[in-house]
């Protein structure tokens, strides 16, 4: 029971980061850069997701370092 709690716990931390990073960026481009927000059918809509994808990235390094570092997540 103990791995998969901690497989739960390391992938819950893993994903949650990086959806801050996406999903803050994204609010912030439709709510406060775009007036108004491009459709979700245009190309600029899917470059700022690609930005937003390089943001979760970033966001969720240092907990998936810390994650490994500390023994909850192997390699």
């Amino acid at each position: 029971m103990a791995p998969l709690r901690d497989a739960i716990k390391s992938d819950t931390l893993s994903v949650l980061s990086f959806e801050v990073g996406l999903f803050g960026w994204m609010a912030l481009s439709q709510y406060v850069i775009w007036q108004p927000a491009p459709p979700i059918d245009s190309s600029g809509h899917w470059f700022t997701m690609q930005i937003g994808m390089i943001l979760g990235f970033l966001t969720s390094w240092p907990v998936n370092r810390w994650l490994l570092r500390s023994g909850v997540r192997s390699r």
